[in-house]
């Protein structure tokens, strides 16, 4: 999908429900009274053409992750949306700990007017697997046995490739005077597939909060070889210029001198290219070697390496690609001198106190907080026009609230009412007020937005017994049903004729009296689904 959509996606749910709790001040709740429901829906003229009961493992090609990462004030993680062995689907909400690896380290150097730079790094650290001063790899545990999400393997798969693809664009010498070239149209382009990834996996998909307000805009990024001699500066910092980048980040890295950077990535590549072999001779995966790093489709490998500090947040990768040469991104260069006191233009303080983020903080196991399950069918199924139902137990639980809802076709073009895009809430569960809220939103989630919703409150709906929450799409407009009745009917501001995909999640964040205040005893909570199910008008 094209990058706005990938950007925009974030915000969707959080829209949805903002503008439903808006449309609530001037449009309160009604009672929910189901002995005033009387049209049912008659599923005889009905075919059956899509069915999910749950039986054994999760069917992975047709639900995928909706993405793990940062989500309202919680966070959205792959293993927590799970089968129970019982014919359900389970979608887990929990507290966790941050699960850093096993032992924080410090090393520290010299920058401008004697000022002290302190580096804290943990063993995911990608230049801490390496033997002296920076430890040894045999010592390494395997802190990945959290799965990661198909959407950032596939996100990582896509860096990888994509910067292959640059590299090879450029053919970039292997030895010599190093390659500093103008940058200009043609380094540009084959450069922004690269870049917009590499930005957007911190800024979307990460688990840290701060990497998504961290600076980083193309003109400011840089691109360096550590075992090949090439510098890519792309307009950041005309100061910048004047100064040796690799020094500069091998001092950020750590290390005393740009030499021993240098060599230090030497065998750090050497020791991926012994791994790869393996691999590719049969040998088994070892979590110690993939502990900071992502390992990719074209055999390059991966360590995101985020650092921090009182004033700012430098997004950088460590990529040791199919070549086995070594190469860093990073995501503002003058952030970078600023870091490590440069010179009297980047001279910060007296001590900078740097701490390093890697792989499993980023993207696998998160800081510590409230994670939830998250299910999608964007890239396995959609579906048009139909009637869609979801059978489940809804949890008692106040600070948590869970959906049944779709994205179909553009739901942000705007001006075209919801004939080409629509987002459709089936049914979403706020807990607090006992109430059930159905939606439709479309024209985007900006100043053009629009929705039409219904809300019931006091429901009884969390009762510890299944219950099902449908909706008929057709030519003519959406009906809602709750237990197989027919509870509100629109067409939004026309019908939409595109098809959509379907998503069910759980979500955790303050919405004032709608969702209510979570009490951390409550976890964790599990979400009980029975089935899903699609029908068909029969012709």
């Amino acid at each position: 999908m094209r990058k706005i959509i990938v950007f925009v996606l974030i915000l969707a749910l959080s829209c949805a429900v903002a503008s439903s709790l808006v449309g609530c001040k001037s449009k309160p709740a009604e009672p929910y009274d189901p002995s005033k429901f009387t049209e049912s829906i008659d599923l005889t003229g009905y075919t059956l053409v899509f069915e999910d009961e749950f039986v054994g493992e999760l069917d992975r090609s047709i639900w995928g992750d909706t993405r793990q990462g940062t989500r309202r004030d919680g966070f959205w993680t792959k293993n927590l949306a799970f089968t129970d062995g019982d014919g359900h689907l389970v979608l887990r909400t929990e507290q966790r700990g941050s699960r850093y690896c096993s032992e924080t380290k410090e090393r520290t150097i010299v920058g401008y007017e004697d000022s002290v730079v302190k580096l804290k790094y943990d063993d995911c650290y990608p230049f801490g697997m390496i033997a002296g001063d920076f430890g040894d790899v045999g010592q390494l545990e395997g802190h990945t046995s959290d799965e990661v999400g198909y959407v950032i393997l596939g996100k990582f798969d896509r860096l990888a490739s994509s910067f292959a693809t640059f590299k090879e664009s450029l053919n970039i010498p292997t030895s010599g005077t190093e390659y500093a070239p103008t940058v200009g149209g043609r380094e540009i382009s084959v450069y922004t597939p690269f870049y917009e990834t590499a930005a957007e996996l911190y800024n979307y998909y990460s688990f840290t909060i701060e990497t998504k307000n961290a600076k980083c805009r193309i003109e400011n990024s840089a691109i360096l070889g550590v075992t090949l001699p090439y510098t890519m500066l792309f307009g950041a910092g005309g100061q910048s210029l004047s100064l040796t980048l690799r020094g500069t980040l091998a001092r950020l890295y750590g290390f005393s001198s740009e030499a021993a950077f240098i060599d230090c990535a030497e065998e750090l590549a050497a020791k991926y290219a012994a791994y790869r072999a393996e691999l590719e001779n049969g040998g088994e995966e070892d979590g110690a070697m993939e502990n900071g790093c992502f390992r990719t489709e074209n055999g390059s490998f991966v360590f995101p390496v985020a650092i921090k500090n009182d004033s700012s947040v430098l997004l950088t990768y460590v990529i040791v690609d199919e070549e086995d040469t070594v190469s860093l991104w990073v995501s503002d260069v003058d952030a970078a001198l600023r870091m490590v006191n440069a010179d009297a233009t980047h001279y910060t303080s007296a001590e900078v106190n740097n701490e390093v983020y890697c792989k499993n903080v980023l993207f696998v196991t998160g800081p510590e907080g409230v994670y939830s399950g998250a299910l999608r069918t964007l890239d396995t199924y959609k579906h048009g026009f139909g009637y869609y139902e979801i059978r489940c137990k809804l949890p008692d639980v106040e600070g948590i609230w869970h959906a049944f809802w779709m994205m179909c076709g553009n739901v942000y073009s705007v001006g075209n009412g919801s004939a080409d895009g629509v987002e459709i809430d089936v049914f979403e569960y706020l807990p607090a007020r006992d109430s059930v809220n159905v939606a439709l939103h479309w024209d985007g989630y900006d100043e053009a937005h629009q929705n039409a919703h219904k809300r019931y409150e006091g429901t009884n709906l969390a009762d510890g017994e299944y219950h099902t929450f449908g909706m008929n799409w057709d030519e003519d407009g959406y009906a809602f049903y709750i237990d197989g009745k027919k509870v509100w009917t629109t067409t939004g501001d026309g019908v939409c004729h595109e098809e959509g995909y379907m998503k069910i999640s759980t979500e955790y964040g303050e919405w004032g009296d709608w969702v209510g205040t979570l009490d951390l005893a409550d976890l964790p909570v599990d979400w009980i689904i029975d089935y899903v199910r699609i029908y068909d008008k029969k012709a």
